[in-house]
């Protein structure tokens, strides 16, 4: 089964602070929505990902994981440039 994910990503100390925290993001596989936008002088930028959740057990039903779609096997920590490079080339 499929589960859409958003997540809001806030520049709390203005644009550098907002490209690590959405660089940190592309790496695990999630994507931006629309553009940035502006509350009370914060810039903030949507994101979005569809995770993969397996159906629980009969023995544990409790216990769903949530299974990253995009996810690579190996992690390596891109910028901001590569990891967007990276998600064009998939999509």
């Amino acid at each position: 089964m499929k589960k859409a994910e958003y997540k809001i990503a806030v520049g709390k100390s203005g644009f550098s602070s907002l490209e690590e925290e959405v660089t940190q993001l592309l790496n695990e596989g999630w994507k931006p929505i629309g553009g940035l936008a502006f509350n009370a002088g914060y810039p903030y930028q949507a994101m979005a990902r569809v995770v993969n959740v397996a159906k629980p057990s009969d023995h544990s039903q409790s216990q769903a994981q949530a299974l990253s779609e995009g996810e690579p096997t190996r992690r390596q920590s891109n910028g901001a440039q590569d990891a967007m490079r990276l998600i064009d080339e998939l999509t």
